[in-house]
């Protein structure tokens, strides 16, 4: 029941995101920091989550993919489940305000404001919210990089941002297309009322290819410097080209949406674990670094 309040496979994707970011900057990283880091990012996300819930409840409550989330079933009251969510945005601010970096908390406090009061309630109004929405799941690498001693408008985390950005669109219609009758039953904005199914496959693809280029300019630009992990990426797109090919050659079924969308994500992991094993892959005394600062 939490794990579905919380969407808390999501959660860890955001905070590993976030980790992601800050193990990309050049500076030395500290273990003690970057635990507080994900912990705080990771409390954030799974409030804004459950807080999301809570104020969509009766939309997840007609739709067949969120009809089973806790506060529609009743398993948990809507009262206790924004009492959750604010414990654990408060948790999570309290967290990275541990870190001592109060820029980065404003910049969290922003994602989580743009993620409820703008991009929830936008829902409502157009079925294009995805656009200004992709600006949430940016944020969390950038407040990473932030931490490490960055700027926020630096060229490597701008582009690693620009690549989450490319991801978080064609995730959204992906699964959009794996429950098109979703879009009919939620009582918003129709998506299919504006772009007939067969174009947003097309669109879809077409967001996947500017991905799957911007991923292979960073790894020729030389931002993932390891070569194993150079050679990690490179697998990792073929794949994800594969997995494109082959849905454009299938038949615009909901199960084929469903497989790009697993997929996408799949990749999406692969691609914040690369800069992840790469950051210790050029910095090798990070991980006795890390068991240090705990100890």
């Amino acid at each position: 029941m939490f794990s579905r309040l919380t969407r808390s496979h999501l959660s860890c994707l955001v905070a590993f995101s976030a980790l992601a970011g800050y193990l990309f900057h050049p500076a030395r990283p500290d273990g003690l920091t970057a635990l507080l880091l994900c912990v705080g990012i990771w409390l954030l996300s799974a409030g804004a989550s459950a807080l999301n819930q809570a104020q969509e409840k009766d939309v997840d409550a007609r739709m067949v993919r969120t009809r089973q989330r806790p506060l529609v079933t009743g398993r948990l009251s809507l009262s206790l489940g924004v009492v959750i969510s604010v414990s654990l945005i408060l948790f999570g601010l309290l967290s990275l305000s541990f870190t001592g970096h109060a820029k980065v908390v404003l910049i969290s406090l922003f994602a989580l404001a743009w993620y409820n009061l703008v991009y929830t309630p936008l829902k409502k109004v157009t079925p294009f919210a995805v656009l200004p929405g992709a600006l949430c799941g940016a944020l969390p690498p950038i407040i990473g990089w932030v931490l490490a001693g960055g700027q926020m408008l630096d060229y490597p985390i701008m582009m690693l941002a620009a690549i989450i950005v490319l991801w978080q669109v064609p995730h959204f219609w992906l699964l959009a297309l794996a429950y098109p009758e979703d879009a009919r039953r939620s009582g918003l904005p129709n998506l299919f009322s504006r772009i007939r199914p067969e174009r947003l496959r097309q669109l879809s693809v077409i967001w996947i290819v500017a991905l799957l280029v911007s991923v292979a300019s960073a790894n020729l630009f030389g931002l993932v410097q390891a070569d194993l992990c150079r050679l990690g990426v490179a697998i990792a797109i073929l794949l994800l080209v594969g997995a494109v090919f082959r849905y454009r050659r299938r038949d615009p079924e909901s199960i084929a949406s469903l497989q790009l969308f697993v997929r996408l994500n799949l990749f999406m992991t692969l691609w914040f674990a690369v800069i992840s094993i790469d950051r210790f892959a050029v910095n090798s005394r990070f991980i006795s670094e890390l068991f240090t600062s705990l100890g």
